[in-house]
C-alpha cells in the first residue's frame, strides 16, 4: 500500500472520530444553554483545546481498547431512607427526655431554693453568734481587767498578810513569853483537903508557914491570890489544885525551894508544883526523858520554866 493510501486510510477514521467529537461538542453546547452556562470554564467550549485534545487522543492511543473510549455516566446519588413510624417514638422519647429534664429542673430549682433559705437562715446565725462572741469578749477583756486589779490587790494583801503573820508570830512570842514570866509568881499545892465553905487562903498561908517558919509573919502579907483550879465534879472525892499568886517573888522562891525537900509535905501528902504555861508544859514533857538520864547518871540537871539544863548548859528537845 502507498503512502497516499496510508495517509488516507490514517485520515479516514480520524474524520470521524473528529466528526463525531464535533457532534458531541454541539449536542453538549446545547443541553449547556442556561444562565449557569456562562458561569463554567472556558475549557469545555473552546474548539481549539478539543482540536488539541484530538491530537493527543490520537498520538497516544488508548493503552486499554477493551474499555470503551468516552467515560461512562457517573453512578446515581443514594436516596437517604425514611420511615413514617420511627418519627413517632423519637418525638415520645422526646418528650420523655422534657419531662424528665423538667422534673429534674423543678427538683434542683427547688433544692436551690432550700439551700438558700438554710444559707440565710445560717448567715443569721452566724451574725447572732458573731455579736455574742463579741459580747462574750468585752465581758472576757472586762473580767480581765478586773482580775488584773485583783492580783495586783492579792499582792498588796498577801504583802500585808505576811507582815500580819510576821507581827502576830513576834506577838504570839511575846505573849508566851509574858505568861511564862508572870506564871512565875505562881505555885501550885496538890493534896489539900476540900471542904464546904473552907477558907483556901488561910490553909495556904499555914502551909506556907510550916515550909518557912523564920518568915512567919510575913508571909500573910506575900500570899496575894488563892483559889481551887476548875470545877467540883460529882462522885469525884480527889481534892482539887490549889494556885497561889504571891506578891513577892522572894518568898515564893523560897517556898519553891523549902518545899522540895520537906518532910512536913510528904508526911500530908502535899506537892508543890511550879505554875507552867500549857506550850512549856509540852516542852518540859518532851525535855523530862534527857533530864531523868542525866540524874541518873548524878549530873546536875533541872528546869527553869519550860527551859532544861544539864551541868548548866541548856539543851533543846529533839526535832
Amino acid at each position: 500500500m502507498g503512502k497516499s493510501e496510508k495517509r488516507k486510510n490514517r485520515n479516514g477514521p480520524k474524520t470521524a472520530t473528529n466528526a463525531a467529537v464535533k457532534t458531541a461538542n454541539e449536542s453538549a453546547n446545547q443541553a449547556y444553554q442556561d444562565p449557569l452556562a456562562e458561569n463554567m470554564h472556558d475549557y469545555l467550549s473552546q474548539d481549539t483545546e478539543s482540536v488539541e485534545f484530538e491530537m493527543c487522543e490520537e498520538e497516544f492511543p488508548c493503552l486499554f481498547p477493551s474499555f470503551p473510549e468516552t467515560p461512562s455516566k457517573s453512578p446515581a446519588a443514594k436516596q437517604r431512607k425514611t420511615v413514617g413510624g420511627d418519627t413517632s417514638a423519637i418525638l415520645s422519647q422526646i418528650g420523655e427526655l422534657s419531662r424528665l429534664i423538667n422534673n429534674r429542673s423543678d427538683a434542683l430549682e427547688k433544692m436551690v431554693g432550700e439551700n438558700s433559705r438554710g444559707i440565710a437562715s445560717m448567715k443569721e446565725s452566724i451574725n447572732e453568734n458573731t455579736k455574742q462572741i463579741s459580747g462574750i469578749k468585752d465581758v472576757i477583756d472586762f473580767m480581765s481587767a478586773e482580775v488584773k486589779d485583783l492580783k495586783v490587790k492579792i499582792g498588796v494583801t498577801e504583802s500585808l498578810a505576811r507582815r500580819v503573820e510576821l507581827n502576830s508570830r513576834q506577838q504570839e512570842e511575846r505573849l508566851l513569853h509574858l505568861e511564862a514570866y508572870s506564871r512565875r509568881w505562881n505555885l501550885r499545892i496538890h493534896g489539900v483537903p476540900e471542904g464546904e465553905r473552907e477558907d483556901v487562903r488561910g490553909k495556904i498561908i499555914d502551909i506556907c508557914q510550916q515550909l518557912l517558919p523564920d518568915a512567919k509573919d510575913k508571909l500573910p502579907d506575900a500570899v496575894d491570890t488563892v483559889h481551887r483550879l476548875g470545877r467540883k465534879q460529882l462522885n469525884d472525892n480527889k481534892p482539887r489544885s490549889i494556885i497561889v499568886q504571891f506578891t513577892s517573888r522572894f518568898q515564893r522562891d523560897a517556898i519553891w525551894r523549902s518545899g522540895k525537900d520537906s518532910v512536913f509535905l510528904r508526911n500530908n501528902n502535899l506537892k508543890i508544883s511550879e505554875d507552867l504555861s500549857p506550850v512549856d508544859r509540852e516542852r518540859r514533857n518532851k525535855l523530862w526523858p534527857a533530864v531523868e538520864n542525866a540524874r541518873k547518871e548524878n549530873k546536875r540537871a533541872y528546869f527553869v520554866g519550860g527551859r532544861a539544863f544539864v551541868e548548866g548548859v541548856e539543851i533543846f528537845p529533839a526535832a
